[in-house]
Order: C-alpha cells, then structure tokens, then sequence
C-alpha cells in the first residue's frame, strides 16, 4: 500500500557530488520540512545485474534474479512520491538508472501480464536530470523513458525539473533558482498529501 507522505528518491549518477543529487537532496529536504518522509537511494552503491530477459517475472510478477534489487521492489511500492534524478548521457539516462529500470520488468510483467498491480492508489512520479550541452531535445528520450518506467510502477508522471548546461561537480550549488524549485517541489508534494 503505498504511503503519501513517503517521499522515495533515486539518485542516478556515478560521481560524487553530482548535481543531479544535489538537486535531489534539495528536494528530498523539501519535502522533510514539510512533514514527510523520505529515503535516498544511491543507485550506483547498489549491486544490481542487467535484466536478463529470462521471463521470470512472467509467472508471478517477481523478479528471479537475487541481488539487490530484490530491497528496492518494496520501495517502489511503498512509496507515494517516487523521483529518479538522473545526468544526462549520450541524450539518455545513465546506465545504473536504466538498470534498474529494465529490472522493474517484473513489476509490468505484474501490471499488464498478471492484470495485478501493486495497490489501487497510484503514485506520483517526478524526473530530475542535469545535462551538460544546450541541445533542444536535450530531454527527449529520458522523458520518454521515464513515462514508461513510472507507468510500470503504477505511478503517474507528475513534474520534472530538467537543467542545462551543467558539467562540473556541484556546479548546480551557483543556480540559486534551480535549487529553490527543487526545495518548493518537495515541499508541495507533502502539503498536498493527506
């Protein structure tokens, strides 16, 4: 059963002070001032193998393979807020997000194969994402990417807060209005929650 005031943040990046993080912790700290929870999990500290496209998940809606994904199912079920921050690479998501990603087969197979989804109340879903170049359609495929994956969750795509023309580490701490927006977000997600 998913829990509104339970605020779940996926941090994508590999590098330490990435600022895909910072602007998820912002949120994150949002969302405590006004009276949620929340929990931060660093994809990239997690050991977590490539979907293997074995159809395990097929039969039960569970997936087979025993690592450390098998933690995070129960907390994208549980969560009422889900937000997965990401930087951008190659115009795509990173590679420790799309695993985990890909790994939430088991929980489409569940929806669509199984017809049983993880509770009737869905969740909401934000995507962050910093990229380092200006291009126009900068955003396309993670958007994209990320309405499926919240779709497969039972989550519905509720906000984002996308930055350009960002690259060195911590640099988003010198966009002031970045870091607000992402505070304000949190914030609203709980005063709108019951």
């Amino acid at each position: 059963m998913r829990q509104a005031r339970f605020v779940l943040g996926l941090a994508g990046s590999p590098r330490k002070e990435a600022n895909s993080t910072i602007l998820l912790e912002e949120v994150l700290e949002g969302a405590r001032e006004a009276g949620g929870e929340t929990q931060m999990i660093v994809l990239n500290n997690l050991k977590v193998r490539s979907c293997q496209a074995c159809d395990g998940c097929s039969d039960e809606g569970r997936c087979v393979i025993n690592d450390d994904m098998q933690q995070l199912y129960p907390l994208l079920e549980k969560a009422g807020h889900i937000l997965l921050a990401t930087p951008i690479y190659f115009y795509a998501i990173s590679g420790v997000a799309k695993a985990v990603i890909d790994r939430s087969q088991a929980m489409w197979a569940r929806k669509y194969y199984l017809e049983a989804p993880p509770g009737p109340e869905k969740g909401r879903g934000y995507l962050l994402a910093v990229g380092a170049t200006r291009g126009p359609r900068l955003f396309e495929c993670a958007r994209l990417t990320i309405r499926y994956y919240f779709d497969a969750l039972n989550v519905d795509f509720a906000g984002e807060i996308l930055a350009r023309g960002l690259e060195k580490a911590g640099e988003i701490r010198r966009r002031e209005e970045l870091l607000q927006e992402a505070r304000a977000l949190g914030r609203s997600m709980i005063q709108g929650a019951p």
